[in-house]
């Protein structure tokens, strides 16, 4: 198997920056987040483009924005409908914006919503509220001024999404692309409960060429650092790349697990050098496999319901009685396999032993926890959920059945507190959960546990004072455990 480079933060319990502000020419800023957003100042106003994948990072974005201008943000402008470009509208309407976008975007927004927030929780995300819809809305072209800064909105054609618009600042020259422009990972080509994005029809690459006709100075893609042309060489590289390669085996009549396996056997040193952080090239294959062999109204749309999950031993199952009667003889042997270093054998036995006893919250909790440790081993974010989704069922079926099993309590807290952490949310839900644990178990184990991630939250509220007293308290339990190491040579 090929071996892909990942980007790795170098301490994953250190303080983190969520978002940072780049002047990109006289006029336009970036701020760079896990998607990017950007604003524009005029003479008289400003415009936001796209606000972030939720609430508390807008906020970061709004005070960005007054970091250099106290001017009225007349305007806020939605590229396209999905989640972490649009999350953030109501933090900019309460500012008195009137949010833009195409008729296209607000008729997603609507009747995609419960696909995407469907598929998004699947891979572990806390949605909270719904995205503000559009308070004005155009088709085809819309264009404003900010006071001699004149901006042109327009639909660029069919990308990521089907309503894909970008932004033409014109004295300035610069043009945020939204995702029709992605940089600096491996492009995640379409959300996987849609069809839409990378297809074998090759209309994302003519609406990139649509954009390039304007000759920008600068180009803001919807994710990574400006694009300059050997990125959207690349962007055009990958795409043409893995239509022909798919193309050409359900051409030959060859089974998705076969063109999975023959091309993941076989790709050039320029794929595997690309970093990988949420699109994979499965997740390429898998689109364009969609598109190649469904019809777009032929039943359930999307592709998720093709791909093959990454947990190791997914499809091996054991008869019952098999490794004994009780939980204990099954853990017993799923931790002999761990520790012989059989992932997949381990994995399998604690699923299977999860549906022969259903009601053993312990044996959940046991699962949960393997899966989330197992998850590590993948670099994309969005095949780590195949993790993380049967990972929170476990726990939520534990604690249906045990509202206050310790265990259950600290996994599902632990998940949240550094999901928050990790993408700059709200960790609210996460420490209830560790704080409801707190009063029911002072062991050492649990408390180690306990007092570290409620750090974690304070740490990701901005309290860093609270934040290190949980990181001393958890040291004191055990001052060699390499997280408290790590979260201390932080503070």
């Amino acid at each position: 198997m090929p071996v892909f480079k990942r980007l790795i933060p170098q301490n994953p319990f250190g303080k983190r920056t969520y978002g940072t502000l780049h002047k990109v020419s006289k006029n336009v800023f970036i701020f760079r987040n896990i998607a990017n957003s950007s604003f524009i100042i005029g003479r008289d106003a400003v415009a936001v483009i796209d606000t972030q994948v939720n609430r508390p990072l807008a906020e970061n974005l709004l005070k960005a924005i007054r970091s250099v201008t106290d001017k009225p943000i007349r305007y806020v402008i939605n590229t396209h409908y999905h989640w972490d470009h649009t999350n953030g509208n109501q933090i900019f309407a309460d500012q008195g914006a009137v949010c833009i976008a195409s008729d296209l975007t607000a008729e997603f927004m609507t009747v995609r919503k419960f696909r995407q927030k469907q598929f998004l929780a699947s891979r572990g995300f806390e949605l909270g509220f719904d995205p503000k819809l559009p308070d004005d809305t155009f088709t085809g072209q819309h264009e404003i001024d900010l006071g001699d800064c004149p901006v042109r909105i327009f639909f660029a054609g069919c990308a990521e999404s089907d309503d894909a618009s970008a932004v033409h600042v014109l004295n300035d020259n610069v043009l945020m692309a939204g995702d029709t422009v992605m940089t600096g990972s491996f492009p995640i080509f379409g959300q996987p409960c849609w069809d839409e994005g990378l297809e074998g029809t090759g209309q994302w690459i003519k609406t990139v060429q649509k954009l390039l006709l304007l000759n920008p100075k600068k180009i803001i893609p919807g994710h990574g650092p400006l694009a300059k042309p050997r990125d959207i060489d690349l962007f055009i590289r990958i795409q043409s790349y893995f239509t022909e390669e798919v193309k050409k085996r359900v051409d030959a009549g060859m089974p998705l697990n076969q063109i999975l396996g023959e091309m993941e056997a076989g790709y050039p040193k320029w794929i595997t050098r690309i970093p990988l952080v949420w699109g994979t090239p499965k997740y390429a294959a898998l689109r364009i496999y969609r598109s190649l062999t469904q019809k777009r109204d032929g039943g359930e749309p999307g592709w998720q319901k093709y791909k093959p999950s990454v947990i190791p031993g997914a499809d091996l199952k054991y008869e019952k009685g098999v490794f004994g009667t009780t939980v204990a003889e099954w853990v017993e042997t799923a931790e002999e396999a761990f520790e012989g270093g059989d992932a997949a054998k381990g994995l399998s036995v604690l699923r299977c032993a999860k549906d022969y006893f259903p009601q053993d919250c312990t044996l959940l909790s046991c699962y949960a926890d393997k899966l989330v440790e197992f998850s590590k081993n993948e670099s994309s974010v969005l095949e780590k959920g195949d993790f993380f989704d049967e990972a929170r069922k476990c726990w939520e079926q534990a604690l249906s059945i045990d509202s206050n099993h310790v265990p259950s309590l600290i996994g599902k807290g632990r998940f949240l507190t550094m999901m928050a952490f990790r993408g700059g949310d709200d960790p609210g839900e996460g420490m209830e959960l560790l704080e409801k644990a707190n009063e029911l178990s002072k062991s050492d184990k649990d408390q180690l546990q306990i007092q570290f991630y409620l750090g974690v939250g304070y740490r990701r509220l901005g309290n860093e004072n609270k934040a290190k007293d949980f990181f001393v308290k958890a040291s004191k339990i055990d001052a060699g455990w390499m997280p408290v190491r790590m979260a201390l040579a932080s503070s």
